[in-house]
């Protein structure tokens, strides 16, 4: 019988406006095409069949060759949504080898950010000797439980509250882990989540010392907004500025992530942020390791909203506007900056859709969560609540106290999103624990956006190539970690 085929179901096909190309994008390979007008009109004509055969293939012999081997045709039999459910479960993370460990050295905080999903902060500080002398031991059941030797890199997140308050539980924990990694031949990584109020030149000798080589550091816009969105407990205590005068301080053996939590006051603020930056030689000073990663406002919905700050919040399409002129913004104040220094000018890259991985954290059961009590949870965002937590480090390991979360899987969890063409991307099932909590699934934005955005960005090429590059693939990502 001859072979019949089908289009790919993660298939978007978009013609921008005021073209005669089209876009063909895949939510699961990544990938991205663009195809001339005939291509296209085919393309969408064939993604209104349930399948077709060969008759077609030898028509338009070698564009239906091309998107066979780029996966964008498929054989009818192939059944991709049962597959990544069926593979999900056998290998999820079974193999992976990294045991991401994080750690909560207190769940105090010295600022007061009102969106923060720590409304509850009970004051537990990781002080008490048996819990730092049992994590290594825990961790080290781990991997001794692998029998396999699938084990190959300890990564460790530093985190909190403010995890910097008990800088001296990174540096007692800090000695056993790196004594453990060294003994058991693994790769060692280490990150901090921190508001960046306490990365004196001590503190972060002390991370250099360790093998700290990421750190995350929020900061909401420019001075009066920032201070007024993530206020100090203490009154009167220099918060911005301090802040960025850390920043500079820190080496370039260390990467830094700048989160920015955008409203419509932060984005209002940004281009003066950005100033701040240069004049502190942050930005574009040093592009090589200090990066931007702005993300939508969320709100919890234990926390009540006041009228000022709902107002206060973007609707999408206002975020994806911003996200686009921020990144624009970028790019132009780099090639500002490369013409008086010689550097070479930049493009932008591409923001496409990224395929988001299970959260390790949740699904791995060599992945955990500690709290400062040696409580063992499954999701950052529980640390608060002893009740929400499996097991403690002075237990046993087993793996099978954790079969209930490694058993979570994006593609059959709710039959709602099973057949949607945006399920690969869909980030708002990257943090497991909320994907489960919610009775009614939640879209990703780009199910909503992703055409015309990504339409947007091809016009952009072809009308001003200077300023953006070619599509290319974007890496998997996990975005399930909230607001910090």
């Amino acid at each position: 019988m001859e072979n019949l085929f089908k289009t790919n179901p993660y298939n978007i096909l978009i013609q921008p406006d005021e073209s005669d190309e089209f876009l063909l994008f895949n939510t699961l390979t990544g990938g991205i095409e663009i195809l001339d007008q005939e291509e296209g009109f085919l393309m969408a004509e064939l993604q209104t069949l349930a399948c077709f055969d060969g008759a077609t293939r030898a028509e338009n012999p070698g564009f239906f060759e091309r998107m066979l081997a780029k996966e964008y045709l498929i054989r009818q039999e192939v059944d991709i949504v049962a597959f990544f459910e069926s593979h999900t479960d056998k290998t999820q993370f079974k193999k992976a080898g990294i045991i991401n460990l994080t750690i909560g050295t207190t769940i105090t905080c010295n600022m007061g950010c009102a969106y923060c999903f720590e409304f509850v902060k009970p004051n537990h500080t990781l002080k008490d000797l048996r819990v730092k002398e049992q994590i290594p031991r825990y961790i080290e059941q781990i991997i001794r439980n692998d029998k396999m030797n699938h084990i190959h890199t300890l990564s460790v997140t530093w985190y909190g509250g403010e995890p910097l308050i008990n800088v001296a539980a990174i540096t007692d924990l800090s000695v056993g882990l790196l004594a453990l990694a060294e003994k058991y031949k693994l790769e060692y990584a280490a990150n901090i989540i921190t508001n960046g109020i306490y990365l004196t030149p001590e503190n972060i000798q002390k991370l250099v010392d360790y093998r700290v080589n990421s750190v995350q550091v929020t900061i909401d816009g420019a001075r009066d907004v920032h201070d007024r969105k993530r206020p100090l407990k203490q009154k009167n205590a220099e918060n911005y500025f301090r802040i960025l005068r850390n920043l500079a301080g820190i080496p370039k053996s260390i990467d830094v992530n700048v989160r920015v939590n955008v409203d419509k006051e932060v984005a209002a603020s940004v281009e003066t942020m950005l100033d701040d930056f240069h004049v502190w030689g942050l930005w574009p000073q040093k592009y090589e390791h200090f990066h931007f990663d702005p993300a939508w406002l969320r709100s919890y919905e234990e926390i009540s909203l006041t009228e000022d700050e709902k107002d206060t919040r973007m609707f999408v399409d206002e975020f994806f506007e911003f996200k686009q002129k921020f990144r624009l913004s970028l790019t132009e104040r780099f090639n500002a900056w490369s013409q008086i220094t010689g550097n070479r000018k930049a493009r932008l890259k591409w923001d496409l859709p990224s395929y988001q991985s299970t959260c390790a954290t949740w699904a791995s059961p060599i992945s955990l969560v500690v709290d400062p009590n040696g409580n063992i949870h499954k999701c950052w965002e529980t640390i608060h609540d002893d009740t929400k937590a499996p097991s403690t480090v002075f237990d046993a390991y087993d793996p099978e106290i954790y079969a209930s979360y490694s058993s979570f899987n994006r593609y059959n969890h709710n039959v709602v999103c099973r057949n949607c063409k945006y399920l690969p991307v869909c980030d708002k099932i990257s943090c497991s624990y909320d994907a489960l909590k919610n009775s009614v699934p939640q879209c990703t934005e780009w199910k909503y956006k992703a055409e015309h955005y990504i339409g947007q960005q091809y016009v952009m090429m072809r009308d001003t190539p200077e300023k953006i590059g070619v599509p290319q693939a974007a890496d998997a990502v996990n975005t399930g970690h909230s607001n910090k």
